[in-house]
C-alpha cells in the first residue's frame, strides 16, 4: 500500500514523520509547518491531489487532529479512498446492489451511496464500506449498557450465472466511560451483539494507546490496567497518563482544563469456525475542571520592585495584555515601557509569566497604615486566549508590600528667653501632604505671616513668642509662667496623624511691675485649664476693678496701690502692698469641667516699696584758673539705646530685665546717648528708628518710627520727640535724644494683625541709625533739623525700602534694644 500525503506549508521549519499503526499509516506535522495558520492537508490520487476536508476524511478513512502544542495529525486507513494496493486484481464479479438496514432495509447502488457520503471499496478478496457517524442509515444499539452506532449492510454481486451475497456490520461505542477521581474508566462489551449471532469465544484482548499496540510489560510502567468482568472488559487509565494530553477551556471568564487520551482495544474472539479481529480508538475527554492561575509573589521590597510569577499555563494560553490600575497595556507596550515580562517553561510542559514592576511607576498606589510603614498596592488584570478557538479570560489579583522606608515627619524645639523655636522636619513626605497644627491653629499663610519664619523644601522654623495665641499656658506666677506649645502633623492622603509632639518651658519674665509713683501692672494670661475662664470678667479684692484692657487669651490690670482692695503693711523699712485677681463663674461646677472642680481663680500680687532711705551726693570743685590740657588720642564715642520704665526717664531696663513685657497700648519711652563724653561740642542725631520682629535689623517685615530725623510722615502721630532738659543725670541735653512710640500699630498688606479683632503677641526689636556731629557746624543742618507736619498720614507698611540718609555708612552708628514682648 502506497499512501501519499501532500501538505501545503512551510516544510523549511522541520520534517514530517510517518509510522505505520497496525492497519492504520499516522503522519505528525510539526508546528512550524504551519507558519502561524491552519494546514491544508490534501491526498494524492495518481495526478491529482484532492483537499482533505472534514466530509471527504470522513467519507474516505482521514482524521486530521490538533494536540496543544499545536502539532497536526494525520491518520489514514490502509483502505482509504487513495490507498494503491500493488498488485491489483480485476474481480469478476460486478457489485450489484447495497441494503442497509435502518434497522428498516433499503436498497441502494454504490454511485448512489457514494453521492450520499459513503464509501464503497470492492476487489476480488476485499469489501470496504466506511459510512460517517451519524448518517441517515446509521442507528444506535444499546449493548450491555453501551450504546453503540451501528452500521449494517448486505452487498449482493453478479456475473452471468452467480449471486453473491456478503453481509457486512459495523458497531462504534459511543459512550461507556467515566471519571473518579483521578482515574478513568473504559467499559467495553465482550459480546457485541450486532457483529455476533451466537456466543463468541474471546481468544485475545489487547490495549494501546493512540493505535499502538502495549506490551504487558508497558501498561505495568504507566500503570494503566485491564480487567474483566463476565460481559465486559474494563480499562483503567490514570488522568495525565503519558499518551495523552491537556487542553486550556475558557468557562465563564475562568480557566478550566480537561485531559484527552485515547485508548485502544483489539479483540479476536471466534464464532464457529471463523475468527474476527475487532480494533476500536475510543477518545476519552474528562469533564472541564477548574484551573485558576496562582500568583507566586517573590516580591523583596527592599528592592522595591514587585516581582511575580503568574502560572501555571498550557501551551495553549496566550498572554494577550495587562491593566494596571485603569491602565491596559498590551504584552508588547508592556515590553516597549521597560517593564520585565518574560515567559518561563518547565519540563512537564506547562509555562509561566514573570512581571516586575517597580514600586515608583505611576499605577502603584501608596498607603500608608501605620506611620512608620508605607504599603505599596497594584491592581492587576491579566488578559489570556486560548488558541486555537480564540476563547478568552481573565485573572485578576492585587499585590501589596510593605517596607520600613517612611521617613516620619517630625518636630522638635527649644525655648530661648521668651519664644518658642519650633522646627518642622517633612520626612519622606512631600509638604503638600502634610497638614500641620500649631497649638489649635492650621499653619496657614495667613498664621505664618504673624510670626518670623523660613522654610525650605526639607523642614520649616518658626519663632513663636510664649505669650501668642498658639501657646498654652499651663500656670502663671508673677516671676513668670509655664507655657507649652503642641504640634500635631498630618498626612491628609492616607489619614494619619503622624506626630504629635509638645514643647513645655518656664519663661522667667516679669508678669508684674511695680512703679515708684504707685502704679502696679499685671499682665494675666488664660490658663489652660481654666476653658471657661472669661480673662474680661477677672476683678481684684474690690469687683469693680476690672481689666484695664483684655482679649481673649489675657487680661491687663493697671491699679494705684491705693485704690482696688489693696492692702499695706510695715515690714522694717518696707511697705508691702497686696491684693489678688479672683474670678468666679455662675455656672455649675460640673458645667465646668469633671477635672478642675474649682470655680474659683485666685492670684496674689505684692508691690514692696522701701519707706525710709538716704541718698548721698557728692560734688567736685573744679578751679577754673588752669584749663585743663587734653592728651592727644584716638578714642570711640559710644551710643546707646535704652527703654525707660517710665516717662520721666529717671529708671530704665538693663540688659539682664529683657525681655520686657509690655502692653501693646501702652506708650514706650525711648532714650539715645553718649555715655561717657563730656564735650559740649558734639550732639546726638536719629537719623532712622524702626522696629523689626528679629535681631536682624536688615529683617523684614520692619515698621518705621523716625524716618530721615523726622516722625513717620505716614504716621506722625505715633511717636513723638520729648525735649531733654539738664538734671542731676544729664549734664550736656545734647547728648540725648528722647522719643515716645504712643502705641506700636503692626499692619500689614496681608492683613495679618486684623484677625477679628484678636490681637497677636509681637516680640519686637527696636534699631536706630546714629549720627554725632558738630554743633557749631550749622551749614548743613545735619544736628538741627525742623520736621514738617504731614497731612493725611498713612499707616505704616512692612514692605519698605531703605531710606537713604544725608551721611555716609562710615558716620552712622547702630544700636538697637529688645526683644520686648507687646501683648
Amino acid at each position: 500500500m502506497v499512501t501519499i500525503i501532500s501538505v501545503d506549508a512551510d516544510t523549511s521549519a522541520g520534517g514530517i514523520q510517518a509510522e505505520c499503526l497496525g492497519n492504520r499509516v499516522q503522519f505528525t506535522l510539526p508546528s512550524s509547518l504551519s507558519a502561524g495558520g491552519p494546514l491544508e492537508v490534501y491526498a494524492v490520487n495518481n495526478t491529482q491531489t484532492v483537499l482533505l476536508t472534514p466530509h471527504l476524511a470522513a467519507q474516505c478513512g482521514y482524521t486530521q487532529k490538533s494536540d496543544p502544542w499545536g502539532n497536526t495529525i494525520v491518520s489514514a486507513s490502509l483502505k482509504n479512498c487513495f490507498a494503491e494496493i500493488k498488485p491489483a486484481v480485476i474481480p469478476n464479479l460486478q457489485l450489484w446492489k447495497i441494503l442497509l438496514y435502518t434497522p428498516e432495509e433499503k436498497a441502494f447502488d454504490k454511485e448512489t451511496l457514494q453521492g450520499m457520503g459513503y464509501s464503497v471499496y470492492s476487489s476480488p478478496t476485499r469489501l470496504v464500506l466506511r459510512s460517517p457517524y451519524n448518517m441517515a442509515e446509521t442507528f444506535v444499539q444499546h449493548v450491555d449498557d453501551v450504546d453503540m452506532m451501528v452500521f449494517k449492510s448486505v452487498v449482493l454481486f453478479r456475473d452471468r450465472w452467480m449471486l453473491a451475497i456478503v453481509e457486512s456490520a459495523a458497531a462504534c461505542p459511543t459512550n461507556g466511560a467515566s471519571v473518579v477521581g483521578q482515574m478513568i474508566y473504559w467499559r467495553f462489551p465482550l459480546n457485541i451483539t450486532p457483529l455476533v449471532s451466537s456466543e463468541v469465544e474471546i481468544l485475545e484482548v489487547h490495549m494501546g494507546i493512540n493505535g499502538r499496540r502495549l506490551t504487558p510489560e508497558e501498561m505495568s510502567s504507566l500503570n494503566f490496567g485491564m480487567t474483566f468482568t463476565e460481559s465486559h472488559v474494563v480499562v483503567e487509565i490514570p488522568v495525565g497518563a503519558p499518551g495523552g494530553y491537556y487542553k486550556s477551556h475558557a468557562l465563564e471568564n475562568q480557566l478550566h482544563i480537561s485531559y484527552t487520551i485515547e485508548p485502544m482495544l483489539e479483540l479476536l474472539w471466534k464464532e464457529g469456525l471463523d475468527k474476527t479481529t475487532y480494533k476500536v480508538l475510543f477518545p476519552i475527554t474528562t469533564p472541564l475542571t477548574p484551573w485558576p492561575p496562582q500568583i507566586i509573589d517573590n516580591t523583596q521590597p527592599k528592592k522595591k520592585i514587585f516581582d511575580i510569577l503568574l502560572g501555571y499555563f498550557l501551551p495553549d494560553v496566550k498572554l494577550l495584555n495587562i491593566t494596571f490600575g485603569s491602565e491596559l497595556l498590551t504584552v508588547s507596550e508592556i515590553i516597549i515601557k521597560g517593564l520585565v515580562l518574560q515567559v518561563q517553561s518547565f519540563p512537564n510542559g506547562t509555562k509561566a509569566f514573570n512581571l516586575q514592576v517597580p514600586f515608583s511607576e505611576p499605577y502603584v498606589q501608596v498607603k500608608i497604615l501605620r506611620p512608620d510603614r508605607r504599603t505599596y498596592i497594584l491592581p492587576l488584570v491579566f488578559g489570556f486566549v486560548i488558541l486555537p478557538e480564540h476563547a478568552s479570560f481573565s485573572h485578576s489579583g492585587v499585590l501589596e508590600a510593605s517596607l520600613n522606608d517612611t521617613v516620619l515627619p517630625n518636630a522638635g524645639g527649644r525655648c530661648i528667653q521668651d519664644i518658642f523655636n519650633i522646627r518642622v522636619k517633612y520626612g519622606s513626605t512631600p509638604r503638600s501632604q502634610l497638614k500641620i497644627k500649631l497649638g489649635q491653629e492650621e499653619l496657614n499663610d495667613n498664621v505664618l505671616q504673624q510670626y518670623e519664619h523660613h522654610s525650605n523644601e526639607t523642614h520649616f522654623d518658626i519663632v513663636v513668642p510664649f505669650l501668642a495665641p498658639l501657646v498654652a499656658i499651663e500656670s502663671v506666677q508673677l516671676t513668670g509662667v509655664m507655657g507649652r506649645i503642641d504640634v500635631e502633623i498630618y498626612d491628609t492622603l492616607n489619614d494619619l496623624l503622624v506626630e504629635d509632639f509638645s514643647l513645655a518651658c518656664p519663661f522667667f519674665v516679669k508678669m508684674s511691675e511695680c512703679f515708684s509713683n504707685g502704679t502696679i501692672t499685671v499682665v494675666l494670661p488664660k490658663l489652660e485649664s481654666l476653658k471657661h475662664l472669661v480673662p474680661g470678667e477677672l476683678s481684684l479684692r474690690d469687683p469693680a476693678c476690672k481689666p484695664h484692657y483684655n482679649e481673649e487669651h489675657f487680661a491687663y490690670f493697671r491699679f494705684d496701690v491705693t485704690t482696688c482692695g489693696t492692702t499695706r503693711k510695715f515690714v522694717g523699712d518696707t511697705i508691702l502692698y497686696e491684693n489678688e485677681f479672683t474670678w468666679k463663674s455662675d455656672e455649675p461646677l460640673l458645667q465646668i469641667s469633671e477635672l478642675h472642680s474649682e470655680a474659683e481663680y485666685r492670684l496674689g500680687v505684692s508691690c514692696i516699696y522701701t519707706a525710709n532711705a538716704t541718698q548721698s551726693m557728692i560734688f567736685h570743685a573744679v578751679s577754673h584758673l588752669k584749663e585743663p590740657e587734653a592728651d592727644v588720642g584716638k578714642g570711640e564715642l559710644t551710643i546707646s539705646l535704652r527703654l525707660s520704665q517710665d516717662m520721666v526717664y529717671r529708671l530704665f531696663y538693663h540688659d539682664g530685665d529683657y525681655p520686657v513685657l509690655k502692653f501693646l497700648k501702652q506708650p514706650l519711652y525711648f532714650e539715645v546717648g553718649m555715655d561717657h563724653s563730656r564735650d559740649s561740642r558734639l550732639a546726638v542725631r536719629l537719623e532712622n528708628c524702626w522696629a523689626t520682629l528679629t535681631k536682624d535689623r536688615e529683617s523684614t517685615p520692619r515698621w518705621d518710627l523716625i524716618v530721615d530725623g523726622c516722625p513717620n510722615p505716614k504716621d506722625p502721630e505715633q511717636t513723638v520727640f520729648h525735649p531733654v532738659i539738664e538734671d542731676d543725670r544729664v549734664d550736656i541735653p545734647d547728648h540725648f535724644k528722647r522719643f515716645e512710640v504712643k502705641t506700636f500699630t503692626f499692619t500689614e498688606d496681608d492683613d495679618s494683625s486684623e484677625n477679628g479683632g484678636d490681637a497677636v503677641a509681637r516680640r519686637v526689636f527696636v534699631h536706630c541709625d546714629v549720627v554725632i556731629c558738630h554743633v557749631g557746624n550749622t551749614a548743613d543742618g545735619h544736628c538741627y533739623k525742623e520736621c514738617a507736619a504731614t497731612q493725611n498720614p498713612l499707616r505704616s507698611s512692612s514692605n519698605r525700602v531703605l531710606r537713604s540718609s544725608s551721611f555716609s555708612e562710615e558716620a552712622l552708628q547702630h544700636v538697637s534694644i529688645g526683644p520686648i514682648l507687646l501683648i
